[in-house]
Parts: structure tokens; C-alpha cells; sequence
């Protein structure tokens, strides 16, 4: 095809117990990538250089649709492939409804990738834009391809194993992120939520009460993005503690009625799942996992403790309290 504009819309359906899924892009040069700056996805939604951009929308039916847009004309001439990707979070992408992606090329018809079979596995390459051989067309290839781990991950500047819950090691450079997938609850509203305490002394939490979303490029480095808390693990220098934990609040909040499956990805490593099982039924809060400096990285440590929650006091000041952070508290609005 001509050096022209290609985009990509990857469209499914979303609700309770349905796994996450993003698109991405993935530069390549040499076959490989530079870094982690050659990933374009939600969270890093786009290419420093402007020609890979990555947008997200919610329709009237909940459904939700990712939209790719590449600029061949504007990628670096030392790029030769893009490769596309569905990841999922929280379960195989044969759960999730509604899987449909669509490519759009400048005076060409749209192409539709039924991903309808899909019914096992978080990764999918659903298709790669390529240079040929003399470096002067680009191509698009359709595949359907599923694989455990991102192909081509970028590596580290040096190795950085991640060997997640129970154990725990150290992990970065890039983006951690965390979510959880819940089973039950009685009613209650779930809040994926974390505390943080920077080197230079600065403490807050990160949460959906009171729209203390966080950021991800400035302190905190902590960011929430509805069900998913992503961490800059490139700023490890800069934290002294992150405490990622749940706190329930509506209609019969207890945690003796809550499971589920925390799941944890690192940029570089594999995937790590743990399960949740019910906890006390005082308990309204529960740690989830520590990250602490260790080095230029961070280490994560599964917590998976349920605190029980004294009454007239609110989850987070339990957690608070719990592992001394030391924070004064103000009711938030909602």
C-alpha cells in the first residue's frame, strides 16, 4: 500500500467479571524495540515522535473501542514494523464479548478481523504493518496469532527478572500495572486503591473518592484508570513505599463475601495472577501488595491481608493506621 494513514478500531463489550483488554502498538526496529517507549497503548497513548497515537471511547452500551492511528509518513525511517496487539487482564480473551477490530487504509475498503474464535489466551497479535524489502511501500498483514507474553518485549538496558507474588523481586524499568477482577461483593462497590510516600517526604493515596486519580509523568507517579492502578516504575528513585490495597464501600460491604484475582504486569516479565479469597466479615479493606525501593527498581511483595475495620472508622484510615503511614483524613466527596 501507499505511505499512507492506517487505523485501527478494536470494539468489545464490557461489565462485571469480563476480563480488560487494550490495543496496542508495538515499534520494531532490527525486529526488535528500542525500549519501552516503543510500546503506544492506553496508558502511554502516544509515540514521542507523534506517528503512533492510541485513543479510547465508551459508547451508550457500556461497549468500549480502542482506536489506533499510524502515520507512515511520519514514522522513523529506522522503524520497519509495527506490530498490533490485544492484550487482556484478568482472564483469556475468550471471555470477553463483542471482540471485533477493523482497519481503515486510505483509499482502500475497511478490512474487519473477526475475533470471534478466539478463545484462550491474553495475547493476541492480530496483525503487523511492515516495510518491504527495498524500504520504500508499506504493507498490512492480518494474523491471529494468540501468545503469552507481548512479542518482542522491550528489554531492559540491563536484566531485570520478574518473578511476581508470592516471592517477589524487583521490577522495572517501564509500567506496573495492577488490577483486580472480583467475584461477589453482596452489593458493594469495590475501589482498587494505593498509598504512596515519595523520597522527599511527600504522602497521599491514590483513589476513586474525591477524584484523586494521581499521574503517572509527575508525582505521584501513580496513576488509576477506572479498574487499573498503573505505576512508573521508571521513578523507582523517587518512592520510599507504594501500598496497593481494596476498600469496599455501599450496600453490604464485606469481604467475607468478595473473590477474586489481582493481576499484576510488568513491562518486562511475565504475568503474574494471584487468587483473593473471602476474608473476615468485619473486614472492609484489604492489602494487596508493597512495593518498596531496592536499587534503581522496585520490589513487590504480595500482602493479601485482610484488616478488620473498626466501626466509625473508614477502610483507608485502616490501612492507614495498619502500616503507619501517618496521613491526616477528611471526609471525600464522592
Amino acid at each position: 500500500m501507499p505511505i499512507a494513514e492506517v487505523r485501527l478500531e478494536f470494539g468489545r463489550g464490557t461489565g462485571p467479571g469480563i476480563p480488560r483488554a487494550d490495543l496496542c502498538a508495538l515499534l520494531l526496529v532490527g525486529g526488535a524495540p528500542r525500549g519501552a517507549g516503543d510500546l503506544v497503548d492506553a496508558d502511554v497513548p502516544g509515540h514521542e515522535s507523534g506517528a503512533v497515537t492510541h485513543t479510547r471511547a465508551t459508547a451508550a452500551d457500556g461497549d468500549v473501542l480502542d482506536t489506533l492511528v499510524l502515520d507512515l509518513a511520519s514514522l522513523e525511517s529506522a522503524v520497519t514494523t509495527v506490530l498490533v496487539v490485544i492484550r487482556a487482564e484478568g482472564g483469556p480473551l475468550g471471555r470477553i464479548p463483542g471482540l471485533r477490530l477493523r482497519a481503515l487504509v486510505e483509499g482502500a475498503q475497511p478490512v474487519r478481523l473477526d475475533c470471534g474464535g478466539v478463545t484462550g489466551g491474553r495475547m493476541l497479535v492480530v496483525g503487523e504493518c511492515y516495510r518491504d524489502a527495498a524500504g520504500e511501500r508499506w504493507r498490512l498483514r492480518a494474523a491471529a496469532l494468540t501468545a503469552p507474553l507481548m512479542p518482542a518485549t522491550p528489554r531492559p538496558a540491563r536484566p531485570t527478572p520478574v518473578v511476581l507474588p508470592p516471592a517477589g523481586t524487583c521490577a522495572g524499568p517501564g509500567l506496573l500495572r495492577i488490577a483486580f477482577c472480583a467475584e461477589g461483593g453482596g452489593g458493594a462497590r469495590i475501589d482498587l486503591c494505593a498509598l504512596f510516600e515519595l523520597a522527599d517526604g511527600r504522602k497521599g493515596v491514590v483513589q476513586p473518592l474525591g477524584g484523586a486519580a494521581g499521574a503517572l509523568r509527575l508525582p505521584p507517579y501513580v496513576r488509576l484508570d477506572g479498574d487499573r492502578l498503573t505505576v512508573n516504575l521508571d521513578q523507582a528513585a523517587r518512592f520510599r513505599r507504594v501500598l496497593v490495597f481494596l476498600a469496599l464501600r455501599g450496600a453490604g460491604r464485606s469481604f467475607a463475601d468478595v473473590r477474586g484475582t489481582v493481576t499484576v504486569r510488568p513491562d518486562h516479565g511475565p504475568p503474574q495472577d494471584f487468587p483473593l479469597d473471602p476474608g473476615d466479615p468485619a473486614s472492609t479493606v484489604c492489602a494487596l501488595l508493597l512495593l518498596t525501593p531496592e536499587g534503581d527498581a522496585l520490589r513487590v511483595r504480595r500482602e493479601a491481608r485482610h484488616l478488620a475495620v473498626r466501626r466509625g472508622v473508614s477502610p483507608q484510615r485502616t490501612v492507614d493506621y495498619a502500616y503507619g503511614w501517618g496521613l491526616v483524613w477528611t471526609p471525600a466527596a464522592l
